[in-house]
């Protein structure tokens, strides 16, 4: 085949009409051994505007309609003196004539009988959709092709078929021609059959091929991989679970690696994601205290899942939410797909994990100098209650811990019963660890500081009265206070 374009007046230019009749009268009087079906290689020796003159295997002439040489766009795709193969569809009169591909041509139901007795493909253009299937045109013979019979997979959009042409196999061939059925999966059964001999040779688990995506559905890719199809699944997608299927066009080519190869069932499965860089071996501009830009990708009861870039993740628990108030459920502030800012709250990379918390413009108690704190009696609400302790949110909208045996003395003591959920506490600050954003509060060490407060304030009325009657008037109640401050 040549990429040269020429005219029919540039391939028989010095042929006069005494050279065409006598080409014409040798084709017709030359007879060899052929039949209908045969495939033959022929080389043109001559056009005109109906027909081109061929010369099959130097035996004989043959004539093609000319409209078989040229393109969709209407221009020549081949030049005298090309050589190519087809197939003769009849002999009669001494006149054989070939047709490049059945179906381009004019075509008659006997050649299309032909076509199905010596098994060879035919060109059809695809119509309307009907009951069971698709009506098939052969130039203007009307078949029939089922559903079942036109892709390679079930379940498929009708409308990627329709006003387009293939190449068909005829299944079925009755009522003098009224009654055609054609197959395009009968052919692409056996070009996968071929395809997959030569790659059993060639192909292994671990090897990394290109390919051209065939098909898109909602768990994965069929990329074609020389003649068979196989299955990048979702999750081998991208190490992104942002990725989308829509991201990716038909015809693209891609490139992968074999994750398992099961001929009997002829399913191999390919792997996109093998061939990225793991995001957990390159941490740059990824530390603890960094306010970085991210995308919800999943969102369940206790928190949601944040990309940070492709494959890599962290999750912001729902207290980690808000710095001033209780979210109740991570739905009522976040939703998948959103941009959001995140802090960086811790990092783990030997087991893969990043902590996270929300960035909001809500006003940030922790922006405050926190240590200041220390000591000091504050309230809040219990906002959970469990049997190790509860966590209340302060009144400055700090959200602090306060452990079982900061609680009560009574081992068997029911927290959840005596501590619910939305009651006001006093509470002490006892620990703050401003890094991890993080308050351990002591309702105990509440009661000494309201304790010692009492004794002082009783301490300097004490030593104000300057007597010692007014001591001994409060001396029981001193030693209980201080007994009280001892313990």
């Amino acid at each position: 085949m040549s990429d040269n374009k020429v005219t029919i007046e540039d391939s028989y230019e010095d042929m006069d009409s005494e050279d065409f009749g006598k080409m014409l009268e040798m084709s017709l009087n030359r007879s060899d051994d052929f039949s209908p079906g045969d495939k033959v290689n022929g080389t043109i020796v001559g056009l005109t505007d109906e027909l081109a003159f061929i010369d099959i295997s130097g035996k004989s002439e043959a004539v093609m309609d000319i409209n078989e040489l040229k393109d969709d766009k209407g221009e020549f795709k081949y030049k005298k003196g090309d050589t190519f193969e087809s197939y003769i569809v009849s002999t009669q009169g001494g006149e054989i004539k070939l047709t490049s591909v059945i179906g381009k041509g004019s075509v008659t139901p006997q050649i299309v009988q032909m076509a199905y007795k010596s098994g060879i493909p035919v060109e059809g253009r695809v119509g309307e959709s009907i009951k069971g299937g698709f009506s098939v045109y052969l130039s203007d013979i009307r078949c029939f092709c089922p559903f079942s019979q036109m892709g390679a997979r079930k379940n498929e959009d009708d409308s990627v078929y329709l006003n387009k042409k293939f190449m068909f196999k005829v299944i079925q061939y009755g009522e003098r021609g009224k009654n055609i059925v054609v197959s395009r999966r009968a052919l692409l059964d056996e070009a996968r059959d071929a395809a997959k001999e030569v790659l059993k040779e060639t192909l292994h688990e671990g090897d990394i091929i290109e390919g051209t995506i065939q098909s898109k559905q909602n768990f994965g890719l069929f990329v074609d991989i020389g003649g068979i199809e196989a299955l990048v699944p979702k999750s081998e997608v991208s190490r992104s679970r942002y990725k989308s299927m829509s991201s990716f066009g038909l015809g693209e080519e891609v490139k992968a690696q074999v994750l398992s190869i099961d001929w009997e069932t002829s399913k191999i499965s390919l792997s996109m994601k093998a061939l990225e860089e793991d995001p957990w071996d390159n941490l740059q501009g990824i530390s603890r205290g960094e306010v970085i830009e991210g995308v919800v990708v999943n969102i369940i009861k206790s928190g949601a899942f944040v990309e940070l870039k492709p494959g890599l993740e962290g999750f912001i628990h729902i207290s980690r939410m808000s710095p001033i108030k209780k979210i109740n459920r991570p739905e009522d502030v976040l939703s998948r797909g959103n941009n959001i800012s995140v802090r960086i709250v811790d990092l783990n990379p030997g087991d893969k994990k990043l902590s996270l918390e929300l960035i909001t413009d809500e006003p940030d108690p922790w922006n405050q100098d926190v240590q200041a704190l220390t000591g000091t009696n504050q309230t809040g609400i219990i906002e959970t209650s469990r049997s190790s302790g509860v966590n209340i949110r302060l009144s400055n909208g700090m959200l602090g811990y306060v452990p079982r045996e900061e609680l009560t003395n009574d081992r068997g003591a029911d927290i959840q019963k005596d501590f619910p959920v939305g009651m006001e506490m006093t509470v002490a600050v006892i620990r703050i660890s401003p890094e991890e954003r993080r308050l351990i509060l002591s309702a105990k060490g509440a009661r000494k500081n309201e304790e010692m407060k009492e004794y002082q304030n009783f301490k300097e009325k004490s030593d104000a009265a300057g007597g010692t009657t007014l001591g001994d008037l409060f001396k029981d109640k001193f030693d209980k206070l201080q007994e009280n401050i001892d313990k």
